[in-house]
């Protein structure tokens, strides 16, 4: 393993707020034996705050883990890219969960071996930060910035460590209401530059979450009051009427503690102008802006609950709960009348009619008859709706394969409630069996115990997903996965069809599970919005 790799020069004084610069002298040789520290996350999240891992400012560097006995002697192997989750305010690729040693190890069992590569990138307003001062500086999406530089680093160096830059497979995590995560960094990097083709990878494996909404990329404009708040609350306030020279020179330096303590969670990807260009990620599709590369999509089932806002007791509630969500009030009320309030048919799915409490410290609102079905829609709308739009337009033109998370996974400790919630696929994808530790946060269990006393189903479904990812990034074929299985995952164009992952038998269905509801989101809701 080769870890915290410096890819661009650090982003302090001068350099904070501004799109990150290349490496233009060597640093000679580099200590390559720990992770570098995470970037700096939002400070009033009130999430997690990157407990436990140390912070910096001098945060982007990417770690390379490779095969033993890989190296640029050897016939070059293919690279997996990954972009952590976290809502572009929190996370970082030295988290535990993201240990990669066990699906590189799942790669070399199946035949197919990969180098992987992770990175941090900029988060919260050190990363994200709006208004029209960013605009005119050229300075806006500085983490997807920091995310592109690195897959350049990629094209560079990775022949070094035994890697093939003309085989790259980018793959994130999650999409998270309001804001973007490594999910939706995939999509944006797909249609970046009018769907430029820069030559930096050739395929995708986007987890619970695409770009693609009927909301749209926010303008800078949409997010001055951040930038307007760090000024009027910073010691940079007297330059409130100066110019936006002046204001930025003041915000690059701060002191980083007064900067964050007034930086907020509020950050997105933004229009530019530049990388993103046109005003939706499905208006790229649509108008055939995209790059041309084989993708392995999908969701979990019961993303929703992780999702929605809870308490809804009457339709009229559960209509101002979506006002957000679904703003036309009468594709509101259309979508409603196809999700009744029938807690038998919501989400958590597959539960009956018993109504699921808020998890212990109730992060996730207030009990309510129709929570299910507020679920059940949000759920479908962000998470299910998305990838099925995307199979259905871009599968005739590259391989896709699509797939629904339905495994709820093992604890020792959990049992809050049983549902099959965002995320937690993770440490089966990176086949953590070696993990003895769960991970918690705000009493939120996160993580699941794969170590040797799980169940071997679960083990086994631990290496089956990460075989099979690993083999779709080597070999663009997740079937290439090598286990004791006679399941064939068919190309979405030869079947419109899921792989249904679970410890019990994972198994193929058709592609049309509330095929009345997705199909009126997509067409009535999504593609109104481009029209």
């Amino acid at each position: 393993m080769f870890l915290g790799i410096p890819y661009t020069q650090p982003p302090v004084g001068d350099l904070r707020l501004r799109v990150p610069q290349s490496i233009n002298a060597s640093f000679g040789t580099i200590d390559a034996t720990a992770y570098g520290p995470h970037c700096w996350d939002s400070f009033t999240t009130g999430f997690d705050d990157n407990s436990g891992f140390p912070n910096s400012e001098d945060c982007l560097t990417l770690n390379v883990i490779r095969p033993s006995g890989i190296s640029s002697s050897s016939t070059p192997i293919p690279v997996n890219f990954w972009i952590h989750g976290g809502g572009l305010i929190m996370g970082g690729s030295s988290d535990f969960r993201y240990n990669a040693t066990g699906l590189v190890q799942a790669s070399v069992d199946n035949g197919n071996p990969i180098i992987f590569v992770s990175i941090k990138y900029r988060l919260g307003s050190l990363g994200w930060l709006g208004g029209k001062a960013m605009a005119d500086d050229g300075s806006l999406n500085l983490g997807l910035r920091d995310q592109r530089l690195a897959l350049h680093w990629v094209q560079e160096n990775i022949a070094q460590f035994g890697g093939d830059p003309t085989r790259v497979t980018v793959q994130g995590q999650s999409v998270s209401l309001p804001r973007s995560a490594g999910g939706s960094s995939i999509s944006a990097h797909i249609v970046a530059y009018g769907g430029r083709d820069d030559k930096l990878f050739n395929q995708a494996i986007i987890e619970s979450g695409t770009e693609i909404d009927p909301w749209g990329i926010p303008t800078s404009p949409e997010y001055q009051a951040t930038y307007d708040s760090l000024i009027a609350n910073t010691s940079c306030s007297s330059t409130a009427n100066s110019s936006e020279s002046v204001q930025l020179a003041c915000l690059r330096a701060l002191p980083i503690d007064e900067f964050r303590m007034v930086s907020n969670g509020t950050t997105d990807l933004l229009l530019d102008n530049d990388m993103l260009t046109l005003k939706s990620a499905l208006a790229s599709f649509e108008q055939g802006e995209w790059v041309r590369v084989a993708f392995l999509v999908g969701s979990n089932t019961d993303e929703g609950r992780t999702l929605a806002p809870l308490g809804a007791n009457t339709t009229a509630q559960a209509s101002a709960f979506l006002a957000s969500t679904i703003p036309p009030v009468e594709n509101r009320n259309a979508i409603l009348e196809l999700y009744p309030d029938v807690p038998e048919i919501g989400c958590p799915f597959n539960t009956g009619a018993f109504q699921l409490a808020p998890l212990q410290n109730g992060m996730f609102g207030t009990p309510g008859t129709q929570n299910k079905r507020v679920q059940a829609i949000v759920g479908d709308v962000v998470m299910d709706a998305p990838p099925r739009y995307l199979a259905q337009k871009v599968s005739s033109e590259v391989p896709f394969f699509k797939y629904r998370w339905n495994h709820i996974p093992y604890s020792v400790s959990f049992s809050v409630e049983d549902y099959i919630g965002h995320f937690t696929e993770v440490s089966y994808v990176f086949n953590l069996q070696n993990n003895d530790t769960e991970f918690w946060i705000n009493n939120h269990f996160t993580a699941t115990y794969l170590g040797p006393t799980a169940p071997i189903e679960d083990r086994f479904l631990g290496v089956y997903l990460s075989r099979s990812w690993a083999a779709f990034a080597a070999t663009g074929d997740p079937n290439n996965a090598n286990v004791t299985t006679k399941l064939q995952w068919p190309k979405y164009s030869d079947s419109p069809s899921d792989m249904v992952w679970r410890s019990q038998g994972s198994t193929i269905e058709l592609d049309n599970y509330r095929e009345e509801g997705i199909s009126y989101i997509i067409n009535n809701f999504f593609l109104s919005f481009y029209q």
